[in-house]
């Protein structure tokens, strides 16, 4: 079991990353513009892209909010899912 919730937490992590990613290209900013503009450590920053650290929640807000200035709920809302769909209501 625990493994199975590694492997889990694992997947969703690096969906979460790749999702971050995405956006920050899409919006033209740079690993380092989206830092600053989330008040974080360049540093973490990178190590979250190359998926070698752990996101905090509290981090992911800032950077969702702040750094790609956009809500938590339209963040969530497409392109997250592992299959690309939309799941059913």
């Amino acid at each position: 079991m625990k493994s199975e919730i590694k492997e889990i937490e694992k997947k969703y992590l690096s969906l979460l990353i790749d999702r971050i990613v995405h956006l920050r290209k899409a919006k033209g900013l740079s690993q380092e513009k989206l830092a600053i503009q989330s008040e974080i450590a360049r540093s973490l920053m990178r190590g979250y892209e190359r998926k070698e650290r752990n996101i905090s929640f509290a981090n992911l807000i800032r950077i969702i909010h702040f750094g790609l200035e956009m809500s938590v709920e339209a963040f969530f809302a497409e392109g997250f899912d592992t299959d690309g769909k939309k799941r059913k209501q």
